[in-house]
């Protein structure tokens, strides 16, 4: 039976995630000192503080929300994927049996003798236990491979979560502080707007730091993939060993008529 692999796509936008991190500074970068449109008492970057984080906030939102796309996606390719894959060895072991089946009704037929007879009973049961077996062999390999990649993706997005939680917690303290910072102290805005810049650089050095690390997933599973892959292999050498041994007794059982068992 031919080997079909299927490996999972990767999560395309948890690979954006530090170049949208990136973005978080943008909208303090533009608190002008514009002291035209303000009193001089209130620094313009206190005045524009609330409209200026809201953008930094939203661009959390929208890191949040690609990543929970990205994984959505990823899970319904995969599911996808899978089914397809099943959908191949159904066919191709529905395939099988039928000539399987037709293989025995001709042998049957050359069978006339009762030892021949029950040679051949013997050799089918023996094909059959074979298949059977070579077939659980692949199967349990297939689900293994499966539950490993799933748990791989699992402890992945677990790792992302935390970060990605962590991330928003160190942005949002950043925030509040230069909230708090303006509320106590109106007129210094630009040493807010400096605090507030460095938080957020730390946070977003911090994030992207945490990345970097990260194992991939895509080396986890082309190591879960050998694995299947060497149990096909095994199941496949111990299914043909079986078919030998069965098909040299039923040789045997026909003696000079052996040259008709193909």
């Amino acid at each position: 039976m031919k080997r079909i692999s299927n490996h999972p796509s990767k999560a395309v936008a948890l690979v954006s995630l530090m170049s949208v991190a990136g973005l978080l500074l943008a909208p303090v970068s533009s608190l002008a000192l514009d002291r035209a449109t303000t009193t001089p008492k209130t620094s313009p970057v206190c005045t524009n503080l609330t409209t200026s984080t809201a953008k930094i906030t939203t661009n959390l939102d929208t890191l949040q929300a690609k990543v929970t796309q990205a994984q959505t996606s990823q899970d319904q390719k995969q599911t996808v994927d899978w089914q397809q894959v099943d959908q191949k060895v159904s066919a191709a072991r529905s395939t099988a049996d039928t000539a399987r089946i037709n293989d025995f009704t001709k042998l049957e037929a050359k069978a006339t003798t009762a030892a021949q007879k029950q040679a051949v009973t013997a050799y089918e049961l023996a094909v059959h236990n074979a298949v059977t077996t070579r077939r659980a062999a692949a199967d349990t390999a297939r689900q293994t491979f499966r539950s490993g990649v799933q748990a791989a993706i699992s402890a992945r997005r677990s790792t992302v979560t935390t970060q990605l939680s962590t991330f928003q917690t160190s942005v949002s303290t950043a925030i509040s502080t230069a909230q708090a910072s303006c509320a106590s102290d109106p007129a210094n805005g630009p040493a807010v707007r400096l605090a507030l810049q460095a938080s957020l650089k730390t946070a977003r050095q911090t994030f992207q730091a945490g990345r970097q690390a990260d194992t991939t997933v895509g080396s986890q599973v082309k190591k879960l993939a050998g694995v299947r892959n060497a149990a096909f292999t095994a199941a496949q050498t111990t299914f043909q060993a079986s078919l030998s041994t069965a098909r040299q007794s039923l040789k045997l059982a026909f003696g000079t008529a052996a040259s008709s068992i193909q």
